[in-house]
């Protein structure tokens, strides 16, 4: 999606230059008809996102019922994919559409097969890597093949996303969806057929591998009639791989460590507390960690970050007005999330999963904290990418990455996975200050005063349900108090946290 934005941001600078009354008409109708262009565009991904979340919900829940153990090898195994999709992905994303926006069709089909030739190389070390890594961690044959065969399917997805990415610079976003939804619909379908039937869990583990064979070979056919070529072709000159490489890697070692730090603890986990802990600790992480997605994702990636990169080059004075509003009302939306899922922690547990993974209701009132801190760590980490400081924001991502080790090391062993949680919270908030810190002091986004509505409001929702549970009762008081904050939202948020950034806006 990145020609869109810049597409759109061209086109916002052509407007802001004084010209004619006719010509500013007909630039304005163009900008309002590709907007809704781009709105489209999203409809077609978020809709294909909204299959893979249903499906993937339904069938994890059904293996937590199923069987605890093999759930919590799956979550291990899902843990080391996503670490392995962040390796081949490499952060060749940006490079790759950047050119492919600029390229003729002659150039198009090198520019993909180049990407996905360092892609498969990359696939190959990082599956050689966890196979190593497998046998000096003493995994069973049975975890080692499911973590092998999941992590495999996440590659060949990524792979499959290199095709996307060519799809969306030709704003082929409906095709990409279609694909993706047939194949959310034919893994998620496999997996429940095959653990209903009963089959051995690493034929059920598969699941992932369907997934990314269907996003693959459609792909493939697609590439094949669009440039009349094969899916690989040797280059003439390893040159551009070689560049392409270069300009990817700050971006896909930040990506990398990102990663990381928020999946590491599983391995130490599963370590100190088997496959049980990870299983338990998995079940609030599922419900927790959805949240912070669909900030970062849909509300800082979709909306903030392409209205921040346009403003940074056309009008730099309204940044920090952006900013500073973003930031509160990113703290005024996680306050009700968070309180909700921390008061009633044993109301959700309980109803989504089996007794054995009570002990995950506690954890979830530590965990919420993650929530906060990973909308406001990534707000501040898109503002150092767009005000230029990538070197420094992987200097950050390596100092947390370090810290949450020695987090690991300190906390996973003596407290499972109440420690895990805490890993998670304690390096989120050292991510999550190192960024602060960098833009308060370079920018001065904010003062103290800032900060006063939303921490008044927060104590008074803690304050009006302390007083209201001893007499009406716990969820009755949960729901009378998140009234009484989204009412006080509702009056008085645009007055002291400011106009929130629409998507129309930049």
């Amino acid at each position: 999606m990145l020609d869109s934005i810049m597409a759109n941001a061209a086109l916002h600078v052509h407007s802001l230059n004084g010209q004619k009354a006719m010509a500013s008409v007909k630039k304005t109708a163009k900008t309002d008809g590709y907007a809704k262009s781009i709105l489209l565009r999203f409809a077609h991904l978020l809709s294909a996102q909204g299959v893979e979340g249903i499906a993937s919900t339904l069938f994890f829940l059904y293996l937590a019922w199923l069987d605890k153990d093999f759930y919590g090898e799956v979550m291990l195994a899902l843990a080391a994919g996503a670490i392995l999709t962040k390796v081949v992905n490499f952060g060749l994303y940006y490079p790759q559409v950047a050119d492919l926006g600029r390229a003729d069709e002659q150039e198009k089909a090198a520019i993909t097969s180049r990407v996905n030739i360092i892609k498969m190389c990359l696939l190959l070390v990082s599956l050689l890597a966890l196979w190593g890594v497998s046998g000096y961690r003493g995994y069973s044959v049975q975890l080692g093949w499911i973590v092998l065969v999941i992590a495999l399917g996440f590659g060949i997805e990524e792979l499959a996303d290199t095709f996307f990415a060519d799809m969306r610079v030709r704003g082929l976003q409906k095709t990409e969806a279609r694909i993706k939804i047939l194949a959310s619909a034919g893994s998620y379908g496999y997996g429940l057929v095959t653990a209903l039937l009963g089959l051995p869990p690493v034929c059920v583990a598969l699941f992932k591998l369907v997934s990314g064979l269907i996003r693959l070979m459609p792909g493939v056919i697609w590439y094949a009639k669009t440039y009349s070529s094969k899916l690989a072709v040797i280059p003439s000159a390893w040159s551009p791989v070689i560049s392409t490489f270069r300009t990817a890697a700050i971006f896909a070692l930040i990506q990398i460590l990102g990663t990381v730090y928020n999946k590491l603890n599983y391995f130490f986990l599963e370590q100190a507390a088997g496959r049980d802990g990870v299983a338990v600790y998995s079940a609030t992480y599922n419900i927790v960690d959805p949240v912070s997605i669909l900030a970062s994702e849909q509300l800082l990636g979709w909306v903030v970050f392409p209205v921040l990169s346009v403003l940074w080059w056309t009008r730099k004075d309204e940044v920090a007005s952006l900013v500073r509003n973003t930031a509160l009302w990113l703290i005024a939306i996680a306050v009700p999330i968070m309180f909700v899922l921390h008061t009633e922690s044993g109301l959700i547990i309980g109803f989504l999963y089996p007794t054995e993974f009570a002990e995950a209701a506690s954890l979830q009132t530590y965990l919420v904290w993650s929530i906060l801190l990973s909308f406001e760590s990534n707000l501040f980490q898109y503002v150092m990418v767009v005000a230029g400081a990538a070197r420094t924001l992987l200097l950050f991502q390596a100092i947390t990455t370090v810290t949450n080790l020695l987090l690991n090391v300190l906390l996973v062993e003596p407290l499972g996975p109440l420690g895990a949680c805490l890993v998670l919270v304690f390096t989120k908030l050292t991510m999550t200050m190192l960024a602060f810190v960098y833009c308060q002091v370079r920018f001065r986004f904010f003062t103290f005063t800032d900060f006063v509505f939303p921490m008044a409001v927060s104590l008074l929702t803690v304050a009006a349900f302390a007083i209201a549970r001893p007499v009406v009762g716990q969820h009755v008081a949960v729901t009378i108090t998140m009234i009484g904050y989204l009412g006080l939202l509702w009056k008085l948020g645009f007055r002291y946290l400011g106009v929130f950034p629409k998507k129309s806006e930049g």
